[in-house]
């Protein structure tokens, strides 16, 4: 009977630590890579599923014309490089793994949407740090 309640404690602290694949993330990653990171180092999942809500924002701009920010450009998933640039957004459909995008360390970055009025505005990679631990201090705290 002890066996059987460890056990039990086991599979039930692994399975929360199992954290599930993001479908946005497949904008990017192979299912392939995926797995292997999942298997790997599963908090890295954590991070990208967080990643997808909570690293940018999306802000208006005046006169997107003549707004010198980089252009938002897709990112060709076999290459990893950028593709077309992007002239569309719909919130209902924006997924930021679509794009080649670049966090940079200690500054905020931004790119441009086209000709839609809307830049794209990334927190500084040492932000999304702070802000990411912070989420999962409060997680695992309220567990």
């Amino acid at each position: 009977m002890i066996l059987i309640a460890s056990l039990f404690v086991v599979v039930a602290t692994f399975s929360q630590q199992t954290v599930s694949v993001d479908n946005r993330l497949i904008a990017k990653y192979t299912e392939e890579e995926l797995s292997e990171i999942q298997r790997n180092n599963p908090a890295d999942i954590e991070y990208l599923n967080w990643f997808l809500d909570n690293a940018f924002v999306i802000k208006e701009i005046r006169n997107p014309e003549s707004a010198d920010i980089q252009k938002l450009r897709y990112l060709d998933k076999e290459t990893k490089m950028a593709g077309a640039e992007v002239t569309e957004y719909n919130p209902e459909t924006f997924n930021v793994m679509e794009y080649k995008i670049s966090i940079l360390p200690n500054s905020s970055n931004y790119y441009k949407i086209g000709n839609t009025g809307k830049v794209l505005v990334f927190s500084s990679g040492e932000d999304l740090t702070r802000r990411f631990n912070e989420y999962r201090r409060m997680r695992y705290e309220n567990k």
